[in-house]
């Protein structure tokens, strides 16, 4: 009798240990919980050094299109939406050389407009020293009907209003080095930096290095703040800038 007394405390014991062991397997995942992956991509790739700051509403000035802020109870919000097939904006007051826009791609807009050249396209991108809506320098992310970064400029040293110039003075900038990039899938998140070093344009695709190119002379003499662009394209997006005091743009 005592033999299988002993027996029984023993499987007893050993069910209680087994029963520990599955209790902790079940308690793991949420060591590790699945929103984790969501922390990460909500985190700032920015560090504070770089001096870079979200603009807010009363910030932008749009130049084209219609902004739709998604934080209404906040007057000064940061996070916006684009719906219109075309959307320009620049940020008064800041300097040109350097912004990142975070953007979230949501798909096409309805209706899709061509470009003034007649060309049909996807897009979303930065604006650097854009002195009005004739001088500017654009870094653009191309959606389709290709995908990859397209560094232009235009320049019209006697026109200011988009409706003076339209579509003349581009120039597209050659890079010196080039990254392919994926085509984009709707509800991605990204983030598009673009940065003038002296004569040479960096751009970067979610922290990596895809485009690098030295600026001709004509784009080299233009002043003007940063701000951003896209055509026919939908998107929720942050614009950061520095916020050291810079030229004004006039359009």
């Amino acid at each position: 009798m005592a033999l299988g007394t002993s027996g029984v405390l023993m499987l007893w014991a050993g069910g209680l240990l087994l029963s520990h062991g599955a209790c902790n397997g079940t308690r793991k995942p949420m060591d590790s919980p699945a929103s984790s992956s969501t922390r990460a991509l909500r985190a700032d790739p920015l560090p504070s050094k770089d001096g870079l700051s979200p603009v807010t509403r009363r910030q932008l000035h749009i130049t084209e299109g219609q902004l739709v802020s998604l934080q209404e109870e906040e007057p000064d919000g940061t996070h916006f939406a684009i719906e219109v097939p075309r959307q320009r904006a620049v940020v008064p007051e800041t300097t040109g050389d350097e912004a990142v826009l975070r953007f979230t791609w949501l798909g096409i807009t309805d209706p899709a407009i061509p470009l003034a050249s007649g060309q049909q396209r996807e897009q979303v991108g930065l604006k650097l020293r854009a002195r009005d809506g004739c001088n500017v320098i654009y870094a653009m992310w191309r959606i389709a009907p290709s995908a990859g970064i397209v560094v232009n400029f235009k320049r019209n040293p006697d026109d200011h209003e988009s409706g003076e110039c339209g579509n003349a003075g581009y120039t597209t900038v050659r890079p010196r080095f080039m990254e392919p990039l994926d085509k984009l899938s709707p509800g991605e998140s990204h983030v598009l930096r673009a940065r003038i070093d002296a004569d040479v344009l960096t751009v970067y695709a979610d922290g990596k290095r895809v485009w690098e190119g030295i600026l001709p002379a004509d784009a080299l003499v233009l002043e003007g703040p940063a701000g951003m662009r896209t055509d026919n394209a939908r998107v929720r997006f942050q614009l950061l800038v520095p916020q050291t005091a810079g030229t004004t743009s006039r359009r």
